[in-house]
C-alpha cells in the first residue's frame, strides 16, 4: 500500500484520473470474476438436488411459465446462463486488459521521457559525479519497475483481494462455520508465507539492483575502449568482470524465482492435506462419505479458485517487495527533480533557444573564482582578462592548471563560486541559454554518432529545420567539402560508430564543421588538434586560422604552434591566470 500512495503521488493529473478509472474497473473485474467461480457452486447443489424445484414452489411455477418442467431442463438453463456469464466475463476482461496495457506502457514512455530530460537538464556538474552506465539504466529501466514492476502488481493484488472475499462470502451463504475456518485458515497461512519470505526477497531486490548498475558500467567500459582493450589483451578482465557481475545479478533473480515459486508449492500442499483431513475427520465422526459429498465439491471448487489468488497474492507481494529498493531509488529521483521545478529553481531546464545576448565589444572575465563543492582548494584564484569581439586568444599552461574548468564556466557548464564572466555588460549566469547559443565548442575528442555526415555535422537538428546551405557553407569552411563530394554517397555517407570509417583528422574537420554549422559568435577549442600528427595538426591549424577575424575564438592548447597567430595568451599556472604577449 505504501508502495502504491508513492506511485500514485508522482502521476499526472491525467494519469490519476485514469488509474482510478483503471482501479475501478479491476475491482468490477474481480467481481465479474469471482461471481463467475461462484455462479458454479449453486450449479453443482442443483445438480445434486433433484427435488430442488419441488422445494421452491414459487421458482417452480415461475419456470413453468416459460416451459422449464423438469429438474434436467433447469440445469440445462443454468447451464446456459452460465455459459453467457462466462462469454460477457471474459469479453469484459479482455478489455480491461487492454486499458491496463495501455495505461502501462503510456506511463512507462512518459515517466522514462521524464527521467531522460531530467538528467539532460541537470548541471555538467552531475554528469561529472554520476556514472553514465548508471544513468542509462535507470532511464531505460526506471519505468518499467515503477508501472510494471510496482503499480499494476500492487492494484492486481487489490483485484485478488476482492476477488477472494466475494468468493468467502458465497461460501458463508452455503456454510458459514466452514467459511470462517477457511477464512482464518487462509489468513494465517498467507501471513506467514509472506512474513517468513519478506526480508530474504527483499535482500536479493537490493542486490539486483546493485549488479544491473555494474553490468553496465563493465559493458560501458569494456566496449567503449575497444582499441585499448584489444591492444592491452585486457578482453578476458573485462569478459570476466561482466560475467562476474552477471553471476550475482542472476544468482539474485535465482534466488527471488525459487522463494516466489516456494509458496505455491507449500500451499498447495497445506490446502490438499486439510482437504482430505477433513474427509478423514467426518468420516470419524459418522457421517456417511455420500453425504459429505456436497460440501466436499463446493470446499473443492473454492479451493481451486482460491488456491490460484493465494498464490497470486503472495507472487505479487514478493515482486513488489522484490522490485521496492529499485522503485524507492527511482522515487526519490524524481520528487526530487519534480520539486525543484515545482521551486522554480530546477538548473537549465529543457527549453527552447533564448535569444542570443548581443555580443558586439568584448567579453570580460572579472574576478574569477572557482572550488568544487567537495574540493579543498580553489581551482581558480581571482582570473581576470578581457577578449575584444573577433579576436583570437590562446589559453596555456600545464595540466591541472583551471584551463578546462575556465573553459567549462565559459560555456556555462559550471557556475563560479565568486566573480563573473559579462558579454557587452550582462553577467552570462543571468541568461545562460542566451550566452550558449553564441557559443559553438570543439573538443579534443569528437563524439560522432552512428549515422551520416550529414547527421553528424548537423547533430540534434530535425529534418524539418535541416538547412543545407549551411551545412555545405560549414563543410567548406572546415575543408572537408571536396572529400565529401568525392564519396560515392556525398553527406550521406555513413561514418560508423564513433567514426570509426573515417581518419583522426576527418573525425576533427567534421568536429569544426558541427560547430560552424550553427554560425557562433564565439568558438572554443578544447585541445582540438592535440591527438592529430604534426601535418594534420598543422593543416586544420591553417584552417581555424582562417576564420580569424569573423568570429572569435577561445583555443586550449599545448601545443606552442597552433597558437602562434593569436592576438595574445592567457598562461593558467595554479589556478592564477597571467596574460602574455604574442
Amino acid at each position: 500500500m505504501r508502495s502504491l500512495i508513492k506511485i500514485f503521488s508522482i502521476l499526472t493529473k491525467e494519469q490519476k484520473k485514469y488509474c482510478i478509472g483503471l482501479t475501478i474497473a479491476m475491482l468490477i473485474g474481480g467481481t465479474i470474476e469471482a461471481v463467475g467461480i461462484g455462479a458454479i457452486l449453486p450449479l453443482i447443489y442443483i445438480m445434486g438436488e433433484p427435488n430442488w424445484l419441488d422445494q421452491n414452489k414459487n421458482v417452480g411455477k415461475l419456470l413453468e411459465a416459460i416451459g422449464i418442467t423438469t429438474h434436467s431442463h433447469f440445469v440445462v438453463l443454468c447451464a446456459l446462463c452460465l455459459i453467457i456469464i462466462y462469454i460477457v466475463k471474459n469479453i469484459y476482461l479482455g478489455w480491461q486488459s487492454r486499458m491496463q496495457i495501455n495505461f502501462v506502457m503510456k506511463g512507462q514512455t512518459l515517466f522514462a521521457g521524464e527521467l531522460f530530460k531530467t538528467y539532460l537538464s541537470r548541471p555538467y556538474i552531475f554528469h561529472v559525479n554520476h556514472n553514465t552506465a548508471i544513468l542509462t539504466r535507470n532511464v531505460s529501466s526506471g519505468a518499467t519497475t515503477a508501472f510494471a514492476g510496482v503499480l499494476i502488481p500492487a492494484l492486481q493484488l487489490v483485484t485478488e483481494v476482492v476477488a477472494v472475499f466475494i468468493i468467502w462470502v458465497m461460501l458463508v451463504i452455503v456454510d458459514a462455520f466452514t467459511a470462517i475456518v477457511v477464512a482464518g485458515f487462509l489468513a494465517i497461512i498467507l501471513w506467514l508465507l509472506i512474513k517468513a519470505f519478506r526480508k530474504k526477497i527483499v535482500e536479493q531486490g537490493i542486490i539486483q539492483n546493485k549488479y544491473a548498475g555494474e553490468m553496465g558500467r563493465w559493458i560501458n567500459q569494456g566496449l567503449g575502449s575497444i582499441k585499448e582493450t584489444k591492444v592491452l589483451e585486457k578482453e578476458a578482465y573485462f569478459a570476466h568482470e561482466y560475467i562476474k557481475g552477471y553471476t550475482r545479478f542472476g544468482e539474485a533473480n535465482r534466488k527471488f524465482s525459487l522463494l516466489n515459486q516456494m509458496p505455491r508449492l507449500l500451499i498447495e500442499t497445506i490446502v490438499v492435506t486439510a482437504l482430505l483431513l477433513l474427509i478423514i475427520i467426518k468420516i470419524c465422526q459418522g457421517y456417511n462419505p455420500m453425504d459429505i459429498v456436497p460440501l466436499l465439491g463446493v470446499l473443492a471448487l473454492v479451493a481451486f479458485r482460491l488456491m490460484p489468488s493465494a498464490n497470486r497474492i503472495i507472487s505479487i507481494t514478493n515482486t513488489i517487495k522484490f522490485q521496492i529498493a529499485f522503485f524507492d531509488y527511482m522515487y526519490d529521483e524524481l520528487c526530487e527533480i519534480r520539486n525543484r521545478l515545482e521551486s522554480g529553481k530546477a538548473d537549465l531546464l529543457l527549453a527552447e533557444p533564448s535569444e542570443k545576448i548581443p555580443f558586439s565589444k568584448e567579453l570580460l572575465v572579472d574576478h574569477l573564482v572557482f572550488k568544487y563543492p567537495e574540493g579543498q582548494h580553489e581551482v581558480l584564484q581571482d582570473v581576470s582578462f578581457t577578449v575584444p569581439k573577433g579576436s583570437f586568444v590562446g589559453v596555456v599552461g600545464p595540466s591541472g592548471a583551471g584551463k578546462t574548468t575556465f573553459v567549462d564556466i565559459l560555456l556555462g557548464l559550471l557556475t563560479p563560486t565568486a566573480g563573473k564572466i559579462t558579454v557587452d555588460g550582462v553577467d552570462i549566469q543571468t541568461n545562460i541559454r542566451g550566452w550558449q547559443a553564441n557559443l559553438s565548442y570543439v573538443p579534443q575528442s569528437i563524439y560522432l554518432i552512428d549515422g551520416t555526415i550529414k547527421d553528424n555535422v548537423a547533430l540534434g537538428v530535425a529534418p524539418e529545420d535541416f538547412d543545407e546551405e549551411l551545412l555545405i557553407r560549414a563543410l567548406k569552411m572546415a575543408e572537408l567539402y571536396d572529400f565529401v563530394e568525392e564519396l560515392p554517397k556525398g553527406i550521406e555517407t555513413m561514418v560508423g560508430e564513433r567514426g570509426v570509417k573515417l581518419s583522426g583528422g576527418q573525425r576533427q574537420r567534421i568536429g569544426i564543421a558541427r560547430a560552424l554549422y550553427y554560425k557562433p559568435e564565439v568558438l572554443v577549442l578544447d585541445e582540438a588538434t592535440s591527438a592529430l600528427d604534426n601535418e594534420t595538426e598543422k593543416s586544420i591549424t591553417d584552417t581555424i586560422l582562417k576564420l580569424k577575424g569573423q568570429i572569435t575564438i577561445i583555443a586550449i592548447a599545448h601545443r606552442v604552434s597552433t597558437l602562434e597567430a593569436c592576438d595574445f595568451k592567457v598562461k593558467f599556472e595554479a589556478g592564477k591566470a597571467t596574460i602574455l604577449s604574442k
